[in-house]
């Protein structure tokens, strides 16, 4: 195996554990970090940020931008082995869905958590960004070789 496919498994296996354990954090874990992140915001932008707006907003944020990253990497793991069709990247995106919904489900084994449908939507509209930004990566370096 070469090292371009070794590395793809090793950052998308990586990366599925760190969504495991962050969904893994209690409540007050979860909100301990995003509150810790509300006030580097505010200390780089000179912001008021802690409100209930805010926190929700970051969260979402962070739901959004992980399941990009998921996409982005899975993309990239699938494309070690074969070229990107618009077939593939509906399968990629059904991977990061389902991924997505059984991420919910485990939250309700954890203490302070509930699965919510809204954060498999918010998760699936980052997989699909960032499966498309690296279909248009991959797009673009295809026509120029």
């Amino acid at each position: 195996m070469n090292k371009k496919k070794v590395l793809s498994w090793v950052l998308l296996i990586s990366w599925l554990l760190i969504i495991f354990l962050f969904s893994s954090q209690t409540g007050s874990e979860s909100s301990n970090v995003s509150n810790g992140v509300l006030k580097i915001l505010e200390s780089i932008t000179h912001i008021p940020l802690t409100s209930d707006v805010a926190s929700f907003v970051i969260r979402k944020l962070a739901h959004f931008t992980e399941y990009a990253i998921l996409g982005v990497l899975c993309a990239n793991l699938l494309n070690a082995y074969q070229k990107l069709t618009i077939k593939n990247l509906i399968w990629i995106f059904l991977f990061c869905v389902l991924y997505a919904s059984s991420d919910e489900f485990h939250q309700m084994f954890v203490g302070g958590r509930a699965p919510r449908i809204f954060d498999v939507v918010i998760d699936s509209c980052g997989s699909a960004v960032g499966i498309l930004c690296y279909f248009q990566v991959y797009s673009i370096k295809k026509k120029k070789t």
